[in-house]
């Protein structure tokens, strides 16, 4: 008795790592700072949560070595990433059927945009909308838009849930059959639904809601509920069991699903990190050297387009809001060495000089890619079509709109000569002879990220990203020789991608250290400032931010991402040295006091100070103003 007693508590340990591992594949292939978020409650329930980033698709070695799988949609085809395959679909058929496997999808939801919305992850959604019915699960991703808070439901299978509403991001409409398998819902749809198929279980929830936990307790609190109730297959009971399979159909896909079989197991040179990453020992925030007038007040940032007939405007605002300093977004025609433009800056720098206000011209990243003609650009795809040119009708289309993003290849020498350089050496001398006024230059990176997130692979980026991978002179010859719409997939299934974009990044970050000693030779205090909506986790932008930091000069990041710590520890790692400040929302701030009083501890204590993005209206100023007193 005693050594069957032995023998079957063996056998539970044998089988609890397996239990408690889960295993992340992100097709945007994500930078693990930015993933933090997303792991963090499943952590905290008590998973050993791995991310592999180099290889995003399953492997049939996956099936012995995890429980859980969370599927963290890609992009394509609006812009560029991996995308599920044929083989990925295999293995999650196998995941769920036979054993008590968890499949997490996180669907990437179009967000809103300039023009009402921007479309995102069509194609993946539309895969797993099809692999859903294909099980019987009673579960569609929608294309009704949502952004409102998520509720619980009381009664249902998630019971520790609570109550609350919790915000949730950009979520698209569920649509189920049957009300057991919602699991939270806005006040028209439901948001986050399961099923179960056979002796495994599905989720389906969106990447915004499943990475916001970071952002609000009640988020994490049900995100933490939901990853325990994943452990616990004897509570799946109350939901739905999948009924009314149907044949898996996906000739009629936006675009074509890559019949990729999948492998045994991961090639070497991918192996898993784990989430969230322990930080390692290093220097504090205080590490990097803080400018007088950040060390005095902390960054008071306006951002905004610069136009000299609302010059007058802007400086308005800026003295009733008590800022510091402003942001101007230079358009890139008017970078142009011209009489007219000469004159315009001569005015504007006589006026900035009038005041106490640190100036920061601008420019767009994107907007200098879009017109440096005749510069080599490639976008990559899906695996189906990795790479493609489009041709000069398309670019302008394209720029126009924002519908799809030519992207400048990173390292092309000429983008960095004729079109860069310059550009930021005239935004250093704006002003002329007056270093006092322009305190630093900014660098927008917005849609630029997005665009050099799946590039790399056009001839100029191939040549320097092999020349770090260490090969041989056989095989560097005959990885040249690759055409570009197979470049991607051979990198990734020799597992030479992670060797590849580091080398990648090191080779912007040598390039922008280079400029850097050019543009401090013409202004010797010059900072450089940048502006994102999302996290710069891309190699161009990392790259950028590394080759332009030091420690006595740290860049000032003016982002969305509200745990500016954990942004700065993980940058520091990278050697990117920096001070973030944090985005205000005025549109939606009010200032209450217990509100106010939270908000400017995170502001001034958590961050270097705050910035915001907002029409200058006097009364917006002025509540402003009370707030920072």
């Amino acid at each position: 008795m005693k050594r069957l007693s032995l023998l079957l508590l063996l056998l539970a340990a044998a089988c609890q790592p397996e239990a408690r591992r889960l295993l992340v594949v992100d097709l945007t292939l994500a930078d693990p700072i930015v993933l933090e978020n997303t792991a963090e409650p499943w952590h905290e329930a008590g998973y050993q949560v791995e991310y592999r980033r180099y290889y995003p698709h399953l492997t049939r070695a996956d099936l012995r070595h995890y429980r859980t799988v969370l599927i963290l949609g890609g992009r394509e085809p609006e812009a560029p990433s991996d995308a599920l395959s044929i083989g990925d679909l295999a293995i999650l058929n196998e995941w769920i059927r036979g054993r008590d496997g968890v499949v997490v999808l996180g669907y990437t939801g179009d967000a809103p945009g300039a023009r009402g919305r921007t479309a995102d992850g069509t194609s993946d959604r539309w895969v797993m909308n099809q692999w859903l019915a294909f099980q019987g699960a009673g579960i569609s991703i929608g294309s009704e838009l949502i952004a409102s808070p998520a509720t619980p439901l009381p009664h249902s299978a998630l019971d520790n849930a609570g109550f609350a509403p919790f915000p949730a991001g950009n979520n698209h409409a569920l649509l189920v059959r049957d009300r057991s398998q919602v699991l939270a819902r806005a006040p028209s749809s439901p948001l986050i639904a399961a099923t179960r198929v056979e002796d495994g279980l599905v989720v389906v929830a969106s990447r915004s809601v499943l990475s916001a936990g970071g952002d609000d307790a009640g988020t994490r609190d049900f995100l933490v509920e939901l990853a325990r109730w994943t452990r616990r297959p004897a509570e799946w009971a109350h939901v739905h069991a999948a009924t009314h399979t149907v044949p898996l159909r996906l000739a009629d896909a936006p675009q074509a699903v890559a019949a990729h079989p999948p492998m045994l197991r991961p090639p070497s040179g991918t192996p898993p990190i784990l989430l969230p990453r322990v930080p390692t020992p290093g220097g504090s925030d205080d590490s990097v050297a803080v400018s007088g007038w950040i060390a005095r007040q902390g960054m008071r940032v306006l951002w905004s387009r610069f136009t000299p007939q609302a010059l007058d405007s802007l400086l308005r605002f800026v003295d009733i809001a008590a800022l510091n300093a402003l942001a101007t977004v230079i358009p890139v025609g008017a970078l142009a060495d011209t009489l007219g433009t000469r004159n315009v800056w001569r005015v504007t720098a006589e006026r900035m000089q009038a005041t106490s206000i640190r100036w920061f011209p601008s420019v767009s990243l994107f907007s200098l890619a879009a017109r440096g003609e005749p510069f080599e650009r490639a976008r990559v795809t899906s695996r189906a079509r990795r790479q493609a040119t489009p041709d000069e009708g398309a670019a302008d289309e394209i720029n126009r709109h924002g519908d799809l993003i030519p992207v400048t290849c990173g390292l092309d020498s000429l983008f960095w000569r004729e079109t860069l350089r310059p550009a930021l050496r005239t935004l250093t001398r704006l002003g002329g002879a007056r270093p006092e006024v322009i305190t630093g230059i900014g660098v927008d990176l917005d849609s630029a990220m997005t665009a050099y997130h799946g590039s790399g692979f056009c001839d100029a980026d191939f040549r320097v990203g092999l020349a770090g991978l260490g090969l041989d002179s056989a095989e560097l010859s005959r990885a040249l020789a690759l055409p570009p719409g197979v470049r991607y997939d051979t990198l990734l299934e020799r597992g030479w991608l992670a060797r590849y974009f580091t080398a990648l990044e090191a080779g912007v970050a040598e390039r922008a250290a280079v400029l850097r000693a050019e543009l401090r030779r013409l202004h010797p205090d010059v900072r450089f400032a940048f502006h994102a909506s999302d996290f710069p986790a891309d190699w161009f932008s990392l790259g950028l931010l590394r080759g332009l930091s030091t420690r006595e000069a740290p860049v000032l990041l003016w982002l969305r991402e509200p745990r500016v710590r954990a942004l700065l520890r993980g940058y520091r790692e990278r050697e990117i040295y920096g001070l973030a400040a944090v985005r205000i929302e005025a549109d939606r701030t009010t200032f209450a006091p217990a509100e106010a009083v939270r908000l400017r501890s995170r502001v001034f204590s958590d961050g270097a100070g705050f910035w915001l993005d907002a029409a200058a209206t006097d009364s917006l100023g002025r509540l402003i103003r009370r707030f920072v007193r």
